[in-house]
């Protein structure tokens, strides 16, 4: 039977459905005056609802990402912080985005709300979105495959351990986590090209007194429980040798005068040497809403060591070696030795004014023992001197009281043997007397060896130690 009222009402949602069509079709193209005609998706279906994320079979919904570190600037040990900016790639599906369009992949206009995977960078200080409001960061394949790439600027945390500073190694970290259901892992979004790596770098844009030595990404499970059966479990790992990456930072010209060229892009889209390792994690299958997954990029460092060898290590040598001149000076020249000690000793004072400023810690450092060792050097060869002068005196002493005797034996005619001498000699004996301190000289003597030697085996046993990881 015929329903005028119903039938009408089938007819009108029929018409606004594709209206509605007609209208999302007609806002992907851009104004006639476009010579390109770039289509852009404006309008979504009034049946998506940015606010739910997609529906799928079972509880992940699988999010794809990649990066490309554009810039590693300053790691400080005052704040415990670097500096990174990346440009991070996420893929999911979304099958109410398909057929959206015929080409292969459509972007979103900036002011559009679609669904995004909830995502937090979780140990930064502060995070910037370099990318502008207006740009489009967001596309979409026939397939409903969404792609979102964003380029951050961050101030990450960096707890280091300073026991090696300068020759010291550090790992700092950024980490992502993943909720509301999404399982992160490192991988390949269509958009991204990575080679067959997922984190690759710009290694021409690495600012720091460190050398980037390898990068490891890693996916992982975890919980908000702080006791949970298999939590922390990596179920994927891409680590890569940036050993060969100061090649890009030793040619700066290399990308100025042959931008574009396959040498410039091996450094701008720098890979290094990677080994990749999966396994199969059980919480990822047994885990309740408590558990999360989590990506992480760790960023290798070694400390640059020529300009502390430079500002620290050479001159404080120099200095050390400066205070062993003493022991050539005679010991009488008082003047000279103590000018020289008191000039070397407040010479490695203010040498190691200039150790480098940071946090301060309750330990000790490799470059606290090197300074406190070289100011004990130049220290004790100061006292040497004070113990050397004081038997010279002593010895004098002696010496003038033996010349005095023997000067009032020659006075009445006679020598000690009782020997007539000569009474003209005698004033001439004692005022033209040379002395040699014999137990003072062998002290300078056995510190122009002992100092030396010392200071090579006090270099041996440090550098042994501290070099034995490698800088």
């Amino acid at each position: 039977m015929w329903a005028p009222g119903k039938d009408f009402f089938v007819l009108l949602s029929l018409v606004s459905a594709l209206r509605c069509r007609a209208d999302t079709i007609s806002e992907f193209a851009e104004d006639d005056d476009d010579d390109h005609n770039h289509e852009i998706l404006r309008v979504l279906p009034n049946t998506y609802n940015w606010t739910h994320r997609p529906r799928i079979r079972g509880r992940w919904l699988d999010v794809t990402c990649a990066a490309h570190i554009l810039n590693f600037g300053a790691v400080s040990e005052q704040t415990m912080d670097f500096e990174v900016s990346l440009q991070l790639a996420q893929e999911w599906r979304d099958p109410r985005l398909a057929n959206l369009t015929q080409n292969a992949w459509l972007p979103v206009d900036a002011s559009v709300q679609m669904w995004k995977p909830h995502v937090d960078f979780a140990n930064t200080k502060s995070l910037d979105i370099a990318t502008a409001e207006e740009e489009t960061t967001m596309w979409v394949s026939q397939e409903g495959i969404v792609n979102l790439i964003v380029r951050y600027d961050i101030k990450a945390s960096c707890q280091m351990t300073l026991h090696a500073f300068p020759m010291d190694q550090q790992i700092c970290h950024i980490r992502l986590d993943g909720f509301d259901d999404i399982r992160l892992e490192w991988g390949f979004p269509s958009l991204m090209t990575m080679n067959t790596v997922p984190v690759i770098s710009d290694a021409t844009a690495f600012h720091s007194q460190f050398k980037l030595t390898g990068i490891t990404a890693k996916s992982y499970v975890t919980s908000f429980l702080p006791s949970v059966p298999g939590k922390g479990c990596t179920f994927s790992e891409h680590t890569c040798d940036y050993t060969d990456s100061d090649v890009c930072q030793t040619s700066t010209k290399l990308c100025a005068e042959e931008a574009g060229s396959e040498e410039c892009d091996k450094c701008v889209f720098y890979t290094g040497i990677c080994a990749n390792t999966t396994k199969h994690c059980e919480l990822l299958d047994t885990g309740d809403k408590s558990t999360y997954t989590s990506l992480e990029i760790q960023f290798h460092l070694s400390r640059r060591f020529a300009y502390h060898l430079m500002q620290m290590y050479v001159p404080s040598t120099f200095i050390v070696i400066m205070s062993w001149i003493s022991f050539w000076i005679e010991i009488g020249a008082v003047p000279a030795r103590v000018c020289l000690g008191v000039l070397t000793v407040l010479t490695m004072t203010t040498q190691s004014s200039r150790s480098h400023a940071m946090q301060e810690v309750s330990y000790v450092r490799a470059i606290d023992i090197w300074i406190v060792a070289c100011q004990l050097f130049v220290f004790t060869a100061l006292v040497e001197y004070a113990v050397t002068y004081r038997f010279w005196l002593a010895q004098k002493n002696d010496r003038s009281a033996i010349i005095d005797m023997e000067v009032k034996l020659t006075e009445n005619g006679t020598s000690p043997d009782h020997r007539p001498i000569e009474m003209n000699g005698a004033h001439d004996k004692r005022s033209n007397c040379k002395f040699i301190p014999t137990a003072a000289q062998n002290i300078d003597r056995v510190c122009r060896m002992v100092f030396p030697t010392m200071f090579v085996l006090f270099n041996i046993t440090y550098w042994t130690v501290y070099l034995s990881d490698g800088v």
